[in-house]
Parts: structure tokens; C-alpha cells; sequence
């Protein structure tokens, strides 16, 4: 009883693996509909927390429906035609898997992450507008989050996972990934607060003013005073041009 009961998973594995093997596209499309059904209900749950009776079951069928009819068929023909095509012609390992992982987090990247945040908007509002202008707001941030997150599975997988279990082992991540694109896809980015000047207020203008006002009325007096004041000296006429001024012979200051 026992053995045959730890034989369960291992069983299910093999047939799982056959199913991968003579029917690639139902059994991936099978697994990302469940997965990306998952990541919204997390996403709805337990991110958003949103209570029971809000929670949209419309909105995780049309996640559903994305990863089922675009993300595995368009998986399955990146990771088993496309890409082994352009890194046949890498001569070793090492150069495979890092030409791999550069294409995967750059073409393939930014293609899925355009795709999803336009499919999943334009089915929640039934709007092509809609779907263009969340990818034009929120593809930067989704990008290098993707960047991120994804760099590093993207070593293991295409450095030590088979070709036909890839779409499968990415499949797994993106219940993490795609509960993250879920809610940044249905909910408002967060603008930084932008720092405020503060304005002077009108009782510290006008004492500035005033300020300003008596210190140029200070010089205009001391020009002035300094303008009509006779020296008293013998001494025929001094100038001084370092200084800018005139002494006669009277002792009047000229400026």
C-alpha cells in the first residue's frame, strides 16, 4: 500500500512526460491555462486581497485563456524550433546556454511581456486602446522586473533541463511570475511623490522688500554723503585711477 502510494507521483510524472512527448501542444496549453489561472487567483487572494465575494472569476479565466492559446504554443515553438536553430551554431555548452539566456531575457522577454500586458488589459476592458496604453505605461517596469526575476531560471533551464520539458519548467515559475504581471496589469503604478517648492508667503515678500528697499536707500545716502563732503587739503590734484576717484587741490572728492 505504502509503495504503491510513493509510486503515485512518479507514475503521474511518466505519464505526464509521455503526454509532453506525443502531444506537446494540448499538454502545454493544459498546464499554462492552469497555471496562469493559479497566479490570478493568488494575485486576486492573497496580493490583492480582495474579499470573496469580489473576487472576479471572469479576470482568471481570461488569464487562463492567454497562457492557453498564446504563451504555450508560442513557448513551445521558441524553446523546440526557433532557438535550438540559432544556437547550433555555437560550438560549446557554455556559449549555448549564455546566447540562450541573452535571447530568452531580450527578444523573447520583451515579445511575452508586450503580448501578455495587451491581452490581459484588452480582455478585462474589451478595448484595443486599452491593451495599447498599458503596454506604453507599464512595459519598462514589467521588463526589468522580468530581467530580474527571470535570468537566473533561465541559467538552469537552459543549461541543464531538456528541450521538451523547458516550456513545462517555465511553466512552474510562472505561477510567481505571472501573479506579479497580474497585478501590475489591473492595478495603478504608484507615482512618486514629487518634491514641492514651497511658495514664499506674501508677509515674507514684502519684509524681503523692505529689507532691499533700506539697504539700497543706506547706499544712495552714503554716495551722497561721500559726493558733497569737501576735504580740506593743500595737495595740488591727486588722481588715483586704480580707485576710480579725483581729489583737487579744494579737497573735493570726485567719483
Amino acid at each position: 500500500m505504502i509503495k504503491s502510494f510513493l509510486k503515485f507521483p512518479s507514475t503521474i510524472l511518466k505519464k505526464y512526460n509521455s503526454s509532453l512527448l506525443t502531444s506537446p501542444y494540448k499538454t502545454k496549453m493544459a498546464t499554462a491555462g492552469f497555471t496562469y489561472c493559479l497566479a490570478d487567483y493568488i494575485c486576486q487572494s492573497h496580493i490583492e486581497k480582495k474579499p470573496t465575494e469580489d473576487y472576479s472569476i471572469e479576470r482568471s479565466l481570461n488569464q487562463a485563456s492567454v497562457g492557453a492559446f498564446f504563451a504555450a504554443p508560442s513557448l513551445h515553438v521558441w524553446h523546440s524550433l526557433i532557438l535550438p536553430k540559432i544556437v547550433k551554431f555555437c560550438t560549446k555548452n557554455i556559449s549555448r546556454v549564455l546566447v540562450s539566456v541573452f535571447l530568452n531575457e531580450t527578444v523573447l522577454a520583451g515579445y511575452f511581456v508586450s503580448c501578455l500586458l495587451f491581452s490581459f488589459e484588452s480582455l478585462r476592458k474589451k478595448s484595443l486602446e486599452a491593451g495599447a496604453e498599458n503596454v506604453k505605461e507599464k512595459f519598462l517596469p514589467a521588463i526589468e522586473s522580468s530581467m530580474k526575476f527571470w535570468t537566473g531560471i533561465s541559467f538552469v533551464n537552459y543549461g541543464l533541463v531538456p528541450i521538451h520539458l523547458r516550456p513545462v519548467f517555465v511553466s512552474c515559475w510562472s505561477v510567481v511570475w505571472q501573479s506579479y504581471l497580474s497585478y501590475l496589469s489591473n492595478n495603478q503604478l504608484k507615482i512618486e511623490s514629487q518634491e514641492v517648492i514651497p511658495e514664499i508667503k506674501e508677509e515674507e515678500i514684502s519684509q524681503s522688500e523692505i529689507n532691499k528697499s533700506g539697504i539700497f536707500a543706506k547706499i544712495k545716502e552714503s554716495y551722497s554723503l561721500i559726493s558733497s563732503f569737501n576735504y580740506k587739503l593743500k595737495s595740488p590734484l591727486f588722481k588715483n585711477e586704480e580707485r576710480g576717484f579725483l581729489l583737487t587741490n579744494e579737497g573735493t572728492l570726485i567719483l
